[in-house]
């Protein structure tokens, strides 16, 4: 009785282990991820062991069942077909085809379903939308400013920034850029470049706009002129978000425009124009231009004082001997010069201080030493002056300013002039270049 029940075990477990063996996994396929590009044609398969029975397949797109062989009155989704090897066919591939496929295998008890699973990505050139929509953020100095750029594509596109056309140096690729508008400059044109490698990059762009007190500026703050003639007084806005409102005024009330004096506004360049100067019209003047967020103010002269003189260097009219240097220069006034206020000294490579040397403790010993030269009987506009320096020491570099006067008062110092003097031997009676032109000065 007992090597019977042994017979008829072990002849069920031969038969078990068979089918299990045999029905384990029918696939004879294998898992595949295809990358491919739209309208492409596509075959995932699902070769199945039909040597034990015939099999129910059913195919799923994610969780979304598209077919089975049970049931081919059923139809398939467009462009998608089973064949009769079961093997799943897409055609004519779109970006919303890209998903995981599944071949389930329905098979008879006591065995459960199993499955395969095959993946589709559907490689399309990215797209992109603005943060904010509309590509414009306007935020007032201080608040946070938050753009980005949402971008589809297959692979997954890489995002990166432009500001003005410059490239940015952001450390990582990111769709989304948040920083504190702390200053007026941070606002301008933000591009993001969206790329995947498929067709050609997309750009998008984004305008921020910093609300800011207005700042100004002026080419010149000292305007010379002279009674009769025509003089402009000009201030450019560089910035002002809101809108600046704009005013001139004269020793703090505004100016009263006329027929004669005139405001004229072009390419945020504010003018004030005097089509005939009167004597009362010379004086201080103040642009100022203002929004909800501040101020900002501009001073201007309108003088009659002479303009900065310039040094004119030439060499063939310089005539730089060891003991001497002839020195040229030009200002502008429509006045007639009275005198020029002519600086002299040394120049050891550092600029004098009243304080003690802080290496020999002594005094400096390159202080300016002045020489006033005679004017000139003309009327202007252009007035030139040339005056040759004496009682030099040879080989040695020195450094010149100039001042002018007319009859409304001195001009601001020129720009400093350096010139040396040529190599040679030093007279007895030149060695103490600051007594001969201390000399000079009395004589004249």
């Amino acid at each position: 009785m007992n090597n019977k029940m042994q017979l008829i075990t072990c002849v069920l477990l031969f038969v078990f282990t068979q089918t299990t063996v045999k029905s384990e996994n029918p696939f004879k396929s294998i898992p595949v991820t295809v990358k491919t590009y739209e309208n492409d044609t596509v075959l995932l398969p699902c070769y199945i062991d039909e040597t034990e029975t015939k099999l129910r397949v059913r195919w799923y797109k994610d969780s979304q069942l598209l077919g089975d062989s049970h049931a081919p009155h059923e139809l398939l989704p467009p462009r998608v077909r089973m064949h009769n090897n079961y093997s799943l066919q897409v055609d004519s591939l779109q970006a919303s085809d890209t998903a995981d496929y599944t071949c389930e295998i329905i098979r008879p008890e006591p065995w459960g379903p199993i499955r395969q699973t095959h993946s589709i990505e559907v490689q399309y050139s990215p797209t992109v939308k603005t943060i904010p929509e509309d590509g414009f953020l306007e935020v007032r100095k201080g608040e946070l400013v938050d753009i980005g750029c949402e971008t589809t594509g297959t692979p997954a596109p890489i995002v990166d920034w432009r500001k003005n056309g410059e490239p940015m140096a952001l450390l990582e690729h990111r769709s989304r850029i948040r920083f504190r508008a702390e200053h007026r400059l941070l606002a301008g044109v933000y591009e993001c470049v969206v790329n995947n490698g498929v067709g050609e990059p997309v750009k998008a762009a984004i305008t921020v706009i910093i609300q800011d007190a207005p700042v100004v500026s002026a080419e010149r703050s000292s305007v010379h002129t002279a009674v009769g003639l025509r003089a402009a007084l000009a201030a450019r806005v560089l910035f002002a978000v809101p809108p600046a409102r704009t005013h001139w005024y004269r020793d703090g009330r505004p100016v009263h425009t006329d027929d004669r004096i005139v405001q004229m506004v072009r390419d945020n360049v504010h003018q004030l124009i005097f089509r005939t100067v009167r004597k009362h019209d010379l004086g201080n003047y103040t642009f100022r231009a203002e929004n909800n967020l501040g101020m900002s103010d501009l001073t201007f002269r309108l003088t009659g004082v002479p303009n900065v003189a310039s040094f004119k260097v030439d060499a063939a009219l310089n005539k730089p001997t060891a003991t001497s240097f002839t020195l040229i220069w030009e200002v502008d006034s429509y006045s007639t010069i009275i005198e020029y206020n002519l600086w002299l000294r040394p120049y050891y490579g550092r600029l004098a201080t009243p304080e003690p040397d802080a290496f020999t403790t002594e005094p400096p010993a390159n202080h300016w030493s002045k020489i006033v030269v005679p004017g000139d009987s003309s009327d202007g506009p252009i007035h030139s002056a040339i005056y040759t320096v004496r009682g030099l020491t040879p080989t040695t570099v020195y450094e010149a300013i100039v001042t002018s006067r007319n009859r409304f008062g001195w001009s601001k110092p020129s720009a400093i002039l350096h010139f040396a003097t040529e190599p040679g031997g030093i007279q007895r009676a030149e060695q103490n270049p600051q007594h001969l032109i201390i000399q000079t000065l009395r004589q004249s």
